[in-house]
């Protein structure tokens, strides 16, 4: 680069963070998302209604816009661990609402299946029914759903530190060194500045390829 650092060196050492990023986020996502799902589906009635009308709230917030004004009120002095974890907790907080509300319509079907009803006439508590036989039910979906959200968070990650609100210099991660070729000399003298964006564009199509790939395995009826 600019200052005579191994670029490929440096493109495995952010590799770190682009990719981590993506999957914690996604371990904070499943838990509140498959929770509150759960139990506005479970539920219903107002429990239900005042569940979703939060999602529709989350949702009605511009995602990027909001991360941009969230990153932005961030001291510049911040330490880039606590920027990225940071990072990851506005990411996952954003990214719970879509999970939540295909859940909730889940365990709509699910409550009035025969073996939920089942367990309820022997005296389950709602909590056992929930955690042990509602849930269990809807994981196949969140596993795809989440190696397919896992993309997400490794563009977010990348476009906050592509234009300097994420990590920062001296750490590296893609984002922040797809940020050295932002011009066109830079892209015709020095091509291997874009090196970075060929690999967000591999692990993106990766993760893509991955989810489609165990959605196929666990609905055969997505089979074409």
């Amino acid at each position: 680069d600019q200052f005579g650092r191994d670029m490929f060196s440096r493109i495995l050492y952010g590799s770190q963070v682009s990719l981590v990023v993506g999957i914690v986020g996604v371990s904070i996502t499943i838990p509140i998302g498959m929770f509150v799902g759960g139990v506005a589906g479970y539920y219903g009635g107002r429990v239900d209604n005042a569940l979703m009308r939060f999602v529709e709230i989350l949702f009605a917030f511009p995602g990027f816009y909001l991360l941009l004004a969230l990153t932005a009120v961030l001291p510049p002095t911040l330490p880039s661990t606590t920027r990225f974890f940071m990072i990851v907790v506005v990411l996952s907080f954003l990214g719970w609402a879509g999970l939540a509300r295909v859940i909730r319509g889940l365990v709509l079907s699910l409550k009035e299946r025969e073996f939920v009803l089942a367990a309820r006439a022997v005296g389950a508590s709602d909590v056992l029914v929930i955690v042990r036989h509602v849930l269990p039910n809807t994981l196949s979906y969140v596993i795809v759903g989440a190696t397919l959200a896992i993309p997400g968070y490794i563009l977010g990650e990348s476009a906050l530190s592509f234009l300097g609100l994420g990590i920062r210099e001296p750490q590296a991660s893609w984002g922040n060194l797809l940020s050295a070729a932002t011009n066109i000399q830079a892209m015709t003298q020095y091509p291997w500045l874009l090196a970075p964006g060929v690999f967000i564009f591999v692990a993106v199509l990766a993760y893509n390829l991955f989810g489609d790939g165990i959605r196929d395995a666990v609905d055969p009826r997505q089979r074409v």
